[in-house]
């Protein structure tokens, strides 16, 4: 498991622009053929390192229960032919309520192999107050014909939808009217899976995954085996790929990023997946802090907010720092932008301690694309980079007002929604690329081939009285850099009015920095008030009429993942916190002025 140094492709791109100002951009890569499926490395890995770690996750004593190549293709040929003896045919679905778990992986490879179409639902819809009515709509366009759970006492509440209940449940736990997963994972004649696995096109639906909601209800995305393996293979072309990588990762497999780049990526490279039950939310991150000094990665992916509590606990535990970064040899990221604060902390950070500049990198995609649309094959120096485009697709780039937005067409592109023709009409243009729904523009207009940034999502952007656009992502952006990272993130406010206003959460870790009273309300904090005052003050002055604040609000609850306003991927939906926090909002502009609101 070694370290050895990145290879990066060459940033370069090819261009063919239009006479309406369209460009259509591309890489000079050749993609190459994709006719494998991601379940053909199992067998591969459990020939010729049968004793390799795959997977490991923490038990109820906090010890690893780990499981070896040779005993995942053992369990995955076992499942998959106990299913069969279940009745499963091909494109039959198995909803998987629970998190991820060893368990989980292994009815997910075994169900594909055999042509049955997983659908991983986020475990919130479940267990949290209001996500009943989200299952519910997933349920009925859906309809399962199996339903899988790590605990079926804890998803119990699932069963009071009548297309769940319908299902033949198989539960881990072994709960009454459940089928036992050790039962399935026990057998030892399985010469019906071999004949069903090999019947499987590459072109099969194997997963459907269902939009995080930041931009609406949940859509029910087909993933074919040959999407999610071309978007595996974009990236190997641009990264050179790592020698049996070792990482400790807690993205959610329901994600696209966490099954079909991470999960995927550690089997396609026979690596070594320790499921982290962290998450980067105060309360939470102190289990990956643990995880990760007792197992060095070789690679971390995570979100902006995952990074700066990461920052955070190694300033404050350099033991830590040297036990993450010891054979790192990436950090990247997706799902917004970071913070310049945060990267330079992270470029510092690792040079300090290991003498290494270890490269950040981001990447940009969508559920839809599996996930891969660009990446920065190289170490990003600044918020907002998503790189150039993979080899193999286009992406076409539609001129509005100061920027482009962004549509895409390539081999890794969903050819629609479950049950939803409507929506999947909708999602394509006359030309057949996907409409992302995004924005973005160059980092050099003159020097294209320097890459991308990400400007906003047209669904956030909004219109002020006097019809100027406002660009949400490049504005959240330069609030958060002029913030110094106090203010941990923000919304903004202002569609149909005259100027533009925020709701915002504050960096605990950086905020307690500047006040003399840490253990005080630090939103309320006259020194912090000012010092944010101060900041939105000579953000003022860089900017044009239309994207100056006219006052700000200091939010002390957090952004609600049951009522919508924050993903599992912690990307705070917009819109969902402005309809639900209408009257914070609106106190923004107020004219008999009131405490919570502080006037710039």
């Amino acid at each position: 498991m070694s370290t050895k140094a990145l290879t990066f492709a060459a940033r370069e791109l090819s261009i063919e622009r239009r006479t309406d100002g369209t460009l259509i951009l591309s890489s000079p890569l050749e993609l190459g053929k994709c006719d494998w499926r991601i379940t053909d490395f199992l067998p591969s890995w459990a020939h010729s390192v049968p004793d390799r770690i795959f997977l490991a996750q923490r038990n109820a004593n906090g010890e690893w229960d780990e499981i070896t190549y040779g005993e995942a293709w053992s369990q995955v040929q076992a499942v998959g032919q106990s299913l069969i003896e279940m009745g499963a045919k091909p494109a039959d679905k198995l909803a998987i309520l629970s998190g991820n778990s060893i368990e989980n992986a292994v009815i997910s490879f075994a169900a594909m192999s055999i042509g049955v179409i997983i659908a991983p639902i986020s475990p919130n819809y479940t267990l949290m107050p209001g996500g009943l009515a989200r299952l519910k709509d997933i349920a009925e366009a859906l309809r399962p014909n199996f339903v899988f759970v790590q605990s079926a006492r804890d998803f119990s509440a699932g069963r009071s939808i009548p297309e769940l209940a319908a299902s033949t449940w198989i539960s881990v736990d072994g709960a009454p009217d459940t089928v036992p997963f050790g039962a399935l994972a026990s057998r030892t004649d399985n010469r019906g899976f071999a004949d069903a696995s090999r019947a499987i096109s590459c072109d099969a639906v194997a997963k459907i995954l269902f939009t995080s909601g930041s931009t609406g209800l949940p859509k029910g995305v087909l993933n074919t085996h040959r999407m999610m393996a071309t978007s595996l293979q974009m990236g190997s072309l641009l990264v050179s790929p790592p020698d049996a990588p070792v990482q400790v990762e807690w993205l959610p497999w329901h994600h696209t990023m966490g099954s079909n780049v991470i999960l995927h990526g550690i089997l396609k490279n026979g690596g070594t997946l320790y499921i982290d039950d962290g998450r980067p939310l105060p309360q939470l991150f102190h289990k990956t802090v643990a995880n990760l000094k007792e197992i060095s990665p070789t690679a971390m992916f995570n979100v902006p907010a995952g990074y700066n509590l990461l920052c955070d606990a190694i300033e404050n535990d350099r033991d830590l720092g040297a036990a993450v970064f010891k054979r790192l040899d990436r950090l990247s990221y997706a799902g917004a932008a970071i913070s310049q604060g945060t990267l330079e902390k992270l470029y510092r950070l690792t040079s300090t301690i290991t003498g290494r500049r270890i490269p950040v990198m981001s990447g940009y995609g969508t559920t839809e694309t599996a996930p891969t649309i660009s990446t920065t094959h190289w170490a990003t120096d600044q918020p907002g980079e998503i790189g150039l485009p993979a080899p193999g697709l286009q992406l076409k780039l539609i001129p509005v007002s100061d920027t482009y937005e962004a549509r895409v067409k390539g081999p890794n592109v969903t050819s629609g929604y479950l049950g939803r023709p409507d929506l999947t009409e909708k999602a394509f243009d006359e030309e057949g690329f996907y409409r992302i729904g995004d924005t973005v523009s160059f980092l050099d207009p003159q020097k294209p081939e320097l890459g991308l940034r990400f400007t906003g999502r047209i669904s956030e952007n909004f219109k002020l009285a006097n019809g100027t656009w406002i660009s949400i992502g490049n504005m959240r952006a330069a609030i958060l850099a002029a913030t110094r990272g106090v203010l941990l993130d923000v919304v903004v406010a202002g569609e149909n009015l005259e100027s533009c206003a925020l709701l915002g959460w504050l960096n605990p870790t950086e905020a307690a920095l500047i006040s003399k009273t840490p253990a005080s309300d630090l939103a309320s904090d006259p020194l912090v008030v000012q010092f944010l005052k101060e900041r939105l003050l000579e953000y003022n002055e860089t900017v044009g009429s239309s994207e100056r604040i006219y006052s700000f609000s200091l939010l002390k609850d957090p952004p609600s993942l049951a009522a919508g306003e924050i993903t599992d991927k912690a990307y705070v939906n917009q819109r969902a916190v402005l309809k639900n926090r209408s009257e914070q909002a609106a106190r923004l502009y107020w004219k008999d002025r009131n405490q919570d609101v502080i006037w710039i």
